[in-house]
């Protein structure tokens, strides 16, 4: 049982003595503690461009998603709520679904989707609600018990489907033991970026027995994206799903008939804070804790027999994911990475996919046999169902272990789903299989295209061409960041950009410090009273861009391992990419045309990577 002391009269310095049931952690600073993953990346080229925009790389980087940032297991009383909708509220019962052995397993019919026919109804913008209990739960998803933080009682998370234009509202109810809040990846919040979710910087975590009310809008962007935790390792734990957006104006409507989603991610057997003191112990060395497995939609199989025997496991009645397409017909598959750590490379046996999307960004169509795609990236992809070889195949879903810091720790890498043919539509043969009839089958005998498997953590960027090619404007201004990673107080791993990390507040967000007194309007604010109200510019490294500038980030990564970087609320273009130095005499000669757009972007270790994007 985890114990927490708290030995400091101030909340600015809070020190805990933390116990995990191995003895007391003391001194260990609870701020201190709440660490990005190391925030550190191949050198990288990024144009933005904002109005009236004070960069910090705190707010800017405030998470590299897919790339944990790690917090004790505290909890939040007495926090200032400020910014949306907050109630008070008594606890809300976790589900109302029909008791079972596997009730926790969300049905995967709720992943297929249901777009409209916009060449036959004309649909007005309307409010989509949602309501969330959050909760504590022992589950077993692949087998292995373990305690997980679940939505509604249910894994994973539920999905948001909407139209461009519409306004979602979702009502979280946190009946966990812990604060929570919920980023919406990839989504603009244009004119409402205090619904981003982030913890420290746009609002306060929500504490436990409270509600908070999200309204997102959704204008001028379609396509894939996801939301999850965005307080400490949460969503490792469970606190995610997958979230839609439709269009008319979305290229290719009509080269598919059914639509679904396919979540990938790499999986633990422990609570993610467990896993976070492992990777903050002294002379840990900055390796990174190694996935126990991976799922598909929140389904595996493990062999109970390979498993450690501290863990309890029975797999009796765990299933593999099943997708299925009806024969004959194109079929999208929006796929996502909704993990912590892993990238991983993806095909269908005697299938090609002809990825259409990347990030919400309309791609000229391309096949492949396999698609490598890191964490918080999302990739559409057309399916044909017309193979004349079987009725069912393999997807399979392999983990890049060569990227771990210890590639042969992962029991197994790969991680399967079963594609089946079937004469309805998808919808209709999506429900979920009995374990007596699933254990009955008769499995996938196809094999995979090529015996070849990838051993380089590598994005597919160079190899995507978008539909709509705008060129980037000229820059403004070229901040050079050099990232790396050091041990710093109390022998806590911290990444660093030119000698400078950042800390968040989670009891007083940013954005609260500058609207108080709240009757302040965010444009009408001085840039000067920003920098002082948000920022200790004596001790952290801001970066003031003055008005609507066109600003180039090159980032050089010195960093052992691979980093993805996702951007709050904006999408950028990558340029170029290379190894090394950078060359400051190349800098004129980078590309502007035809470059990827997107949101998340991985950059490789000891890696030069030049992207230029535009906000």
């Amino acid at each position: 049982m985890l114990k927490i002391s708290n030995n400091s009269q101030h909340t600015d310095v809070e020190t805990f003595e933390i116990d995990d049931g191995k003895g007391p952690i003391a001194g260990l600073r609870a701020k201190d503690a709440m660490l990005q993953r190391k925030a550190l990346f191949r050198s990288i080229i990024l144009l933005l461009s904002a109005s009236v925009l004070t960069i910090t790389l705190g707010a800017l980087l405030t998470r590299l998603d897919g790339a944990t940032r790690y917090a004790p297991k505290l909890q939040f009383f007495d926090l200032i709520p400020h910014h949306g909708n907050w109630t008070v509220s008594d606890p809300v019962p976790t589900s109302t679904r029909t008791p079972g052995i596997r009730a926790f397993m969300r049905d995967p019919s709720e992943y297929v989707l249901s777009p409209p026919d916009w060449s036959r109804i004309r649909i007005r913008p309307k409010v989509k609600e949602y309501n969330w209990t959050i909760s504590d739960i022992n589950a077993n998803p692949d087998g292995v018990m373990r305690p997980m933080i679940l939505i509604n009682g249910q894994f994973p998370g539920p999905l948001i489907e909407c139209n461009e234009g519409d306004t979602v509202k979702v009502t979280i109810h946190n009946g966990a033991v812990n604060a929570t809040a919920f980023h919406w990846h990839g989504l603009f919040h244009n004119g409402s970026n205090w619904m981003d979710g982030t913890t420290g910087v746009t609002q306060c975590p929500i504490p436990p027995g409270e509600s908070f009310t999200y309204e997102i809008k959704t204008d001028g962007q379609y396509g894939t994206y996801w939301y999850h935790s965005h307080f400490s390792t949460q969503y490792i734990d469970g606190l995610f799903g997958p979230l839609v957006i439709h269009s008319p104006k979305e290229p290719g409507r009509d080269r598919y008939e059914t639509d679904q989603v396919v979540m990938l991610h790499d999986y633990y057997h422990d609570l993610s804070r467990n896993k976070l003191y492992e990777y903050l112990a002294p002379d840990a060395e900055n390796a990174e804790p190694i996935p126990d497995g991976a799922l598909i939609n929140g389904r595996n199989r493990q062999d109970c027999s390979k498993i450690d025997k501290k863990y309890i496991c029975d797999s009796t009645d765990s299933r593999l994911a099943e997708i299925n397409l009806m024969r004959g017909v194109a079929h999208r598959l929006r796929f996502i990475n909704v993990g912590a750590f892993a990238e991983f490379e993806m095909g269908i046996d005697g299938h090609t996919m002809e990825v259409v999307e990347a990030d919400g960004t309309p791609l000229v169509p391309n096949s492949y046999h396999r698609l490598n795609i890191n964490v918080a990236q999302r990739y559409s992809a057309i399916i044909h169902a017309n193979s004349t070889e079987a009725s069912e195949f393999w997807l399979r879903a392999r983990m890049i272990n060569h990227c771990f810091s210890d590639p042969d720790a992962v029991v197994e890498p790969e991680v399967r789903a079963i594609v089946q043919y079937t004469q309805g539509k998808s919808k209709e043969g999506s429900s979920m299989p009995t374990a007596t009839a699933e254990t009955k089958r008769v499995l996938p005998t196809t094999t995979p295209w090529d015996r070849e498997i990838a051993v380089v953590c590598q994005d597919l960027d160079g190899k995507l061409e978008p539909i709509d090619s705008i060129v980037a404007p000229e820059p403004d201004q070229l901040f050079y960041l050099r990232s790396n990673f050091q041990i710093g107080n109390y022998s806590l791993s911290r990444g660093f950009f030119n000698s400078s990390s950042w800390k968040r507040n989670l009891t007083s967000p940013a954005l609260n410090r500058v609207t108080i007194p709240r009757n302040k309007i965010l444009g009408d604010i001085d840039t000067d009273d920003v920098m002082k109200d948000l920022f200790n510019v004596d001790k952290g490294m801001v970066l003031k861009v003055d008005g609507v500038k066109v600003v180039d980030l090159l980032i050089d990564n010195y960093d052992d391992g691979n980093h993805p970087m996702h951007l709050h609320g904006h999408k950028f273009w990558i340029m170029a990419q290379g190894n090394g130095y950078f060359n400051a005499s190349d800098y004129s000669t980078v590309p502007r045309e035809g470059r990827l757009l997107r949101d998340t972007v991985t950059i490789g270790k000891f890696y030069h990577d030049r992207i230029i994007s535009h906000l």
